[in-house]
């Protein structure tokens, strides 16, 4: 006879259930993970929330704590292993610049570019600061992108040293905001090293987003693996050379988009 851990008959035996019924008892129970017992096993999302509130260690939006004190020191340390410069004329400096030349395969761009080892290209990185500092004040970060784009095309176009570049380039999470603002986004094999840029962009998430920690649980850029974003010389002053009206705030410029 089936017994139970009580000694008591099965539930099978004792109320002549089918086996069909139990078996979706059972997948009901697997759904929903809800264990038998005082304790029950943590779901993989579970273990992720524990795991980032240990390294978040009451970091609040822009102050970092606890061990993501890490994040903050190793991006501190990689501007002044990799100094960046600001973009001339940039009306919120939310994007940084530094020259950088082009190592690897060549890379083809839709309008054909083709980006050769040892070209000079413009390497993009956020300012994430002042992209929090925007949002904190209810502006459009989206369409202040735009308008320092706008600036980076103007002075690629004017400057000795912004005319030998050939792309612009950047690794970001956000490929899909990046899509948007007309980057071709390139993904690459899951490798160790992609893992580490994915555990990083997430704590930069949790750091410098005005919903924290919450920011990790919920859409689909926390799942997201870091891709390489390009976007040509010429796009980039077919898109944003000498377009849009100057000293236009970002709400206004979201609102002249869309009419």
């Amino acid at each position: 006879m089936t017994t139970g851990s009580s000694g008591q008959p099965s539930s099978r035996t004792r109320c002549g259930e089918p086996l069909a019924d139990e078996a979706s008892r059972d997948r009901r129970l697997r759904s929903t993970r809800t264990f038998p017992g005082a304790t029950r096993r943590l779901t993989r999302s579970e273990d992720a929330s524990l795991a980032w509130r240990i390294i978040a260690g009451g970091t609040r939006p822009g102050e970092a704590r606890g061990l993501l004190r890490a994040w903050l020191g190793w991006e501190q340390l990689a501007k002044r292993l990799w100094p960046v410069r600001e973009i001339p004329g940039a009306p919120y400096g939310l994007l940084c610049l530094r020259i950088a030349r082009h190592h690897g395969e060549p890379v083809v761009l839709p309008d054909r570019t083709i980006v050769a080892p040892g070209a000079i290209l413009g390497e993009l990185h956020c300012d994430n600061r002042a992209i929090l500092e925007l949002v904190s004040q209810r502006g459009n970060p989206f369409a202040a992108f735009r308008q320092d784009l706008k600036s980076l095309s103007n002075w690629i176009e004017r400057d000795p040293l912004g005319r030998q570049i050939e792309a612009i380039y950047a690794c970001t999470i956000l490929s899909r905001a990046a899509y948007r603002l007309g980057f071709t986004v390139r993904e690459k094999p899951v490798t160790l090293r992609r893992r580490l840029e994915k555990l990083f962009f997430k704590g930069l998430l949790l750091l410098y987003n005005q919903e924290g920690l919450a920011r990790i649980h919920h859409g689909s850029t926390v799942e997201t693996y870091p891709a390489d974003v390009w976007l040509s010389r010429r796009e980039l002053l077919r898109r944003y050379h000498d377009r849009g009206k100057p000293g236009l705030n970002p709400v206004g410029q979201a609102a002249a988009e869309q009419n």
